[in-house]
């Protein structure tokens, strides 16, 4: 078969939709399409054009395949059976179809046929039209699709999946409708699932049939199992519907002897339109006359309470948390006194005039925290006073300087400090 091309001529190459360094071989998905293209440049050149072009093409072509007692047609048959067409557009439609290999002409006996490309081609077709009208005719054609694949013991795996995720988005949109308690949603997805249960019911004995020959892959046979998990869930959903339906018509108010009920006042309010209930709104609402007995402020408070402060009430978590040991400090206290130990050590090493940054940041930020609130201790005379370490500390022979500006670390989790130095007492008084 010829390649089709664009009457244009602006089909691109395929390796121009890829990205950078993708090929056409590294695409498992890609596989199957490549190995039909024979099949998919048939549907193209059917469904290319302008949308009366191709209801024509494809009127011509049910036209010559709709006679099998005598499949062959000659080129006076064809012009005489298609009396209604003009003979210069019925002439380019045949061309059009023998060029792309959907019609064959054979030069022997001088007839014109289908080929088995434009056979299949038609068969597809007839499914697509052979659908019954609705939203949810891709359940009954996917069904179709999977119980072909079983009758010749190889069902599709694509199919299968297309299935699956039908029957969830069908077991979502009536567990939505269930959970919203809206009359009017749930009796239109009873409706609705009234209209899908048969294809249901086929699509489950299919699936059990699968189940039973035992030949299905692991991918398959895993697919096969949750399709037939939710198909069960999907037909429990009518004795669901029957009883909600039922609790909504017990809470339906009966309107005199007039035999209808709430339920059926606002079936037909639906069906009105937004002027006629405008009008029959029309001074029905009114406002509330106040009550001289009730006084604003009061009314206010109470409302207030009602509307925000028992909603926090309820919401408090009062609770008390579990009871627990309390946590042992003593080897904090000891790595504690382990790093002003060595603090000190540092310090009582500085001979020669230091930077801020060089002494206190190391080892992460909570220690260079603590080691830079230590610095305030030195010289300090109330600690020096004291006794252990923390008078080590304050009798240090150093001077420390701060300024207001600070110089950049980036290192050890700090990212800036204080600029500033320690200097020895005995080189700042020399």
């Amino acid at each position: 078969m010829e390649k089709i091309t664009s009457d244009n001529n602006e089909d691109l190459p395929l390796n121009q939709f890829f990205a950078h360094g993708v090929l056409e071989s590294d695409l498992q998905a890609l596989a199957p399409l490549m190995n039909s293209r024979t099949m998919l440049n048939a549907f193209i050149m059917v469904f290319r054009g302008g949308e009366a072009e191709i209801l024509i093409r494809l009127l011509v072509m049910r036209e010559i395949g709709d006679r099998p007692d005598a499949p062959r047609w000659s080129p006076q048959e064809l012009a005489q059976h298609f009396s209604y067409l003009d003979p210069v557009k019925l002439n380019t439609v045949l061309d059009r179809l023998k060029n792309f290999g959907l019609l064959v002409w054979d030069s022997e006996d001088r007839t014109y046929q289908l080929s088995g490309t434009a056979r299949v081609t038609l068969s597809a077709l007839a499914n697509v039209l052979a659908l019954p009208a609705g939203e949810d005719a891709d359940l009954a054609y996917i069904t179709s699709q999977v119980a072909a694949g079983q009758s010749i013991g190889r069902p599709s795996l694509e199919a299968l999946n297309l299935l699956l995720t039908k029957y969830r988005e069908l077991q979502k949109e009536f567990d939505d409708a269930l959970i919203s308690g809206s009359g009017f949603r749930i009796r239109q997805a009873s409706t609705k699932f009234n209209a899908v249960e048969s294809a249901v019911e086929k699509g489950n004995d299919i699936i059990h049939s699968l189940m039973k020959d035992g030949e299905l892959d692991g991918a398959m046979h895993r697919n096969a199992q949750a399709i037939g998990q939710a198909q069960s869930r999907l037909l429990r959903m009518h004795a669901t519907f029957q009883r909600t339906l039922h609790a909504l018509d017990l809470q339906s108010v009966s309107l005199g002897g007039s035999g209808l009920s709430s339920s059926d006042v606002v079936q037909w309010l639906r069906t009105l339109g937004q002027d006629r209930l405008a009008a029959l709104g029309e001074g029905t609402f009114g406002g509330m006359a106040p009550l001289p007995i009730v006084m604003g402020d009061l009314m206010l408070d109470a409302a207030e309470y009602e509307l925000l402060e028992r909603e926090r009430l309820a919401q408090e978590n009062t609770t008390l948390p579990p009871p627990c040991d309390a946590p042992d400090t003593s080897e904090m206290s000891i790595e504690r006194f382990v790093a002003l130990d060595r603090f000190i050590d540092r310090l009582a090493e500085i001979k020669s005039p230091t930077p801020l940054a060089d002494v206190v940041v190391n080892d992460g930020y909570a220690l260079s925290a603590y080691r830079l609130s230590l610095l305030a201790l030195i010289a300090d005379p109330e600690s020096a006073e004291m006794r252990g370490r923390i008078s080590d500390l304050a009798r240090l022979p150093l001077n420390v300087t701060i300024s207001d500006d600070y110089e950049t670390v980036a290192r050890d989790e700090v990212a800036q400090i204080s600029r500033g130095a320690l200097t020895p007492a005995a080189s700042d008084a020399a």
